[in-house]
């Protein structure tokens, strides 16, 4: 397992940018989420007042980074694009679900630690917004496996109450999902077919959801639940 504090040396790893700071005195602090060194804020100097590592410091952007870790500090050295996502801002509605994504990420995952899964899981997000699927059941889908990852997420099968299968009517709230039986005041309810809908969105695999996602859907029922799960990133705090 790799440290939380690097030791000193270099390193080269895959990612992508989730933020950036800018100084004109100092060049960029930015926050790469890289394979098997998770999220790390590392130093990019400038050179000649120009950023000299060009798009690979935009977010959007997978490249390969070669890094220096000083005693104090890690820097970036080099950095090599593979793939970009840029055509995303053909599509407003596209874009900025794309970068909620990368904000939610940069907020809420732990850095200084690994978890490729939750990178694997935002490329996929990236490619399935790329291919058209709907913006609001991609931001869903990433955000419950977000959560599921981090052993957070509500189970859209099971009753958080009283353990039941849900196959009829349920009830989204800050604690679970519940059953017309033990569901409580409040809370978002869901007849058994939007149920349906959030468990193929969240579960299936990649593949298969991108075409499922081709089929006409319902943006309310994603944007419902998209809200109901943020609170729920808090227990990680």
């Amino acid at each position: 397992m790799i440290p939380a504090h690097l030791p000193q040396g270099y390193y080269t790893k895959t990612g992508t940018v989730l933020l950036r700071k800018d100084s004109a005195k100092e060049g960029q602090s930015i926050l790469i989420f890289m394979r098997e060194l998770g999220p790390r804020w590392a130093g990019a100097p400038r050179a000649n007042a120009k950023n000299r590592f060009g798009g690979a410091t935009e977010p959007l952007t997978w490249a390969r980074y070669s890094l220096y870790q000083s005693p104090t500090k890690l820097y970036l050295q080099d950095a090599e694009v593979r793939e970009d996502f840029l055509t995303l801002r053909e599509s407003g509605g596209t874009l900025l679900c794309a970068m909620r994504l990368y904000k939610l990420t940069a907020r809420e995952a732990p850095t200084g630690c690994e978890n490729d899964a939750l990178l694997r899981a935002l490329w996929s997000a990236l490619v399935q917004l790329r291919e058209k699927c709907p913006p609001a059941a991609v931001e869903f889908r990433y955000t419950w496996k977000f959560l599921n990852l981090m052993g957070l997420a509500p189970s859209y099968d099971i009753c958080a109450s009283c353990g039941t299968r849900l196959s009829g009517r349920g009830v989204m709230t800050k604690e679970g999902v519940f059953c017309a039986s033990c569901a409580k005041n409040g809370g978002l309810s869901m007849d058994a077919a939007e149920l349906a809908e959030l468990r193929a969105a969240a579960l299936l695999p990649h593949e298969k959801f991108l075409l499922w996602s081709k089929e006409p859907r319902k943006n309310e029922n994603f944007l419902k639940n998209i809200k109901l799960l943020s609170p729920y990133f808090a227990n990680m705090r």
